[in-house]
């Protein structure tokens, strides 16, 4: 069966947001703030929060395991539309899947926006694609795999990758020219274990898409931490 095409209907979406963000942001008022004896307060209580923050990424490492699947919560208006996408869990907006290269994590994942304004499939690094700046949290999700099926799965991730597979702003289940976050890992996962029903599929009416939760609520599924800022 066909799958309906939903590229314009989300960029409309999109833009609603987007307008609805801008014109919010606009109408704030910007007053100049006089020194005043707290502020030392407040700076130290940055400086601690940014600590904490970061014990929080580094201890969660030890969690990491090549073809984990992590997941984040974006702190922006984009984000949280794409988690309403999520039918059983909205916690997290966008996934990745982690492997150990030259003794450093990194995140594969596709992404658009102006985050990523090429919108092509990115590798960034365990601290930079979950750090507080950009998120309210993160988790690590582990999947009951075999070594040998994790490397067949990074060939397939890694291939996608050398060919700068561009984000898939028509969300088509049917393609893999084009990626969104939650198919680059389905489809990782169904081409390089060769099965079609690892993951589950959410369906709005007639059209059928991977969510983020299809990732991290399903049998194969452990879920090692979740974090929140």
């Amino acid at each position: 069966m066909k799958k309906q095409k939903i590229g314009l209907k989300t960029n409309s979406i999109i833009l609603v947001f987007l307008t609805v963000l801008l014109g919010t942001n606009a109408c704030k008022e910007h007053t100049k703030k006089s020194p005043n004896s707290s502020t030392s307060t407040h700076l130290n209580t940055n400086v601690a929060k940014h600590r904490k923050d970061k014990n929080l990424v580094d201890s969660c490492k030890q969690f990491l395991q090549n073809g984990c699947i992590v997941l984040r919560t974006g702190n922006d208006v984009i984000s949280s539309m794409f988690a309403q996408f999520n039918k059983q869990n909205k916690t997290y907006s966008h996934c990745g899947i982690a492997y150990l290269e030259d003794a450093k994590w990194y995140v594969y994942h596709s992404i658009g926006g102006e985050d990523n304004p090429n919108a092509i499939l990115r590798r960034d690094s365990y601290e930079t694609f979950v750090r507080a700046s950009h998120n309210f949290g993160f988790g690590i999700c582990k999947m009951d795999i075999t070594k040998a099926e994790v490397d067949s799965i990074k060939k397939t991730v890694l291939h996608f990758y050398a060919q700068h597979v561009p984000f898939d702003m028509q969300f088509d289940l049917a393609t893999t020219d084009k990626l969104y976050c939650a198919e680059l890992i389905f489809k990782a996962f169904h081409l390089g274990l060769k099965q079609n029903n690892f993951f589950n599929t959410t369906k709005q009416g007639s059209f059928e898409f991977v969510s983020t939760d299809n990732i991290f609520i399903n049998k194969h599924a452990l879920m090692l931490c979740s974090i929140v800022y």
